[in-house]
C-alpha cells in the first residue's frame, strides 16, 4: 500500500517569508507566500492571522528597521502572494477584515495572484 504525505495547509507563523522594496523604492513589501491550496480551514485561518499579526509586530517593535536599516521610515505593506489561486470565501473575509485594520498601525495589505 502506498502512503502519501499530507501537505499541511497552515502557515509557518514564526518566519517572515520575504522582505523587499517596491520597484520605485517608496515602500517596504512584506510577503506572505501561499504555495498550498486555500482551504479556509480553521487551522489555516488561525495560522494566517497569527502570521500577519507577527508581521505587524516585526514592524512595530522596530525589528524590521534594525534588520533592514536602509528602509527606515518607509511605508510598509503586507503582500499575500497567492501562488495557487485567489483565497476561498472564508479566507477572503478574514483578509478583508485585516486589511481594514492595518492602516491603524501604519501599514496596508494587498492580495496578488502569481
Amino acid at each position: 500500500m502506498r502512503q502519501y504525505e499530507r501537505v499541511p495547509d497552515t502557515f509557518n507563523d514564526a518566519t517572515v517569508d520575504l522582505v523587499t522594496q517596491s520597484p520605485d523604492g517608496a515602500a517596504v513589501l512584506l510577503y506572505v507566500v501561499q504555495s498550498q491550496p486555500w482551504t479556509g480551514s480553521d487551522g489555516q485561518l488561525a495560522s494566517l492571522q497569527t502570521k500577519i499579526h507577527n508581521y505587524v509586530g516585526f514592524v512595530l517593535d522596530g525589528q524590521m528597521e534594525r534588520t533592514y536599516q536602509d528602509v527606515a521610515g518607509l511605508p510598509w505593506q503586507i503582500v499575500i502572494d497567492c501562488q495557487t489561486g485567489l483565497p476561498d470565501h472564508a479566507t477572503a473575509q478574514v483578509l478583508s477584515y485585516l486589511a481594514e485594520a492595518l492602516p491603524r498601525y501604519g501599514g496596508s495589505l494587498v492580495i496578488r495572484e502569481s
